[in-house]
């Protein structure tokens, strides 16, 4: 066997399966494109891979082309005859519009499987279609729909929810403090991990406070958005909104429910 045409060939065959988990795996959930285990990785992309070029060989047919699989396997054979270079040169153009077109459909199907899951709620519903970002469902209140979800939403919906509310216990030098704000935003680490979260309209006070005579007493943080690394959090605290229109045509955050 030719072990330089066998890897090249190998390479080509996982293509399809590579892009379309690169399109599958997009924006909040694209952390998960890069897992750990270089085995899963393999298998979640020849898996994907088999099925798209089983489909794609059908389809392509139906166009009036014609795959030789007899070239394909004297290609990768110890000695591959002059005849099948001779073919694959003369069908060049062919090959490629074969590969481009298989890469873009690839591509497309990956990027509409997740909209599908994702409209209809088949993550929230089932485990076997969920993301492994957790904090995404945690952050946009999605886990409400969750099963195994302990608290039910009995009048709102997630996606009624407008801003999400966090009070973050975190341990510095100066003592335990309690940052208040709104989420902007959140960074996962390489392992799928919180790295960090983004807060705006923040402010502060000292746990201690909460305990004493004093009373809460906030100190304001200037600035637009303050970043707080996980590593020095203790605990979050959620608390989800919506926002209601008052008789007056006021915004008036509540509480979901």
């Amino acid at each position: 066997m030719n072990i330089a045409l066998s890897t090249l060939f190998l390479f080509i065959f996982l293509l399809p399966g590579i892009f379309f988990r690169r399109f599958y795996y997009t924006e909040q959930f694209s952390r998960e494109y890069l897992k750990q285990n270089l085995w899963e990785v393999f298998l979640s992309t020849l898996i994907p891979s088999i099925l798209l070029q089983t489909l794609w060989y059908f389809i392509i047919q139906t166009f009036r082309y014609k795959i030789d699989l007899t070239i394909l396997g004297d290609l990768v054979s110890k000695s591959p005859s002059s005849n099948t270079f001779r073919n694959i040169e003369g069908n060049s153009f062919n090959i490629v519009f074969y590969h481009t077109t298989l890469l873009i459909f690839s591509s497309l199907l990956g990027h509409y499987s997740q909209f599908f899951i994702r409209k209809h709620h088949l993550d929230r519903r089932y485990g076997l279609f969920r993301f492994k970002n957790d904090w995404h469902y945690i952050f946009t209140g999605q886990f409400f729909d969750f099963p195994r979800a302990t608290y039910d939403l009995i009048e709102d919906t997630p996606e009624e929810i407008d801003y999400v509310f966090i009070d973050a216990l975190v341990q510095t030098k100066e003592g335990t403090l309690i940052y208040e704000g709104m989420l902007v935003d959140y960074e996962l680490s390489d392992k799928l991990g919180l790295e960090a979260i983004t807060l705006k309209e923040a402010r502060r006070r000292y746990l201690q406070d909460d305990f004493s005579n004093k009373g809460k007493k906030h100190y304001n943080i200037p600035g637009h958005v303050i970043i707080l690394k996980y590593s020095d959090i203790i605990n979050l605290n959620f608390s989800y909104f919506k926002l209601d229109v008052t008789e007056e045509n006021k915004l008036l955050p509540v509480l979901i429910k």
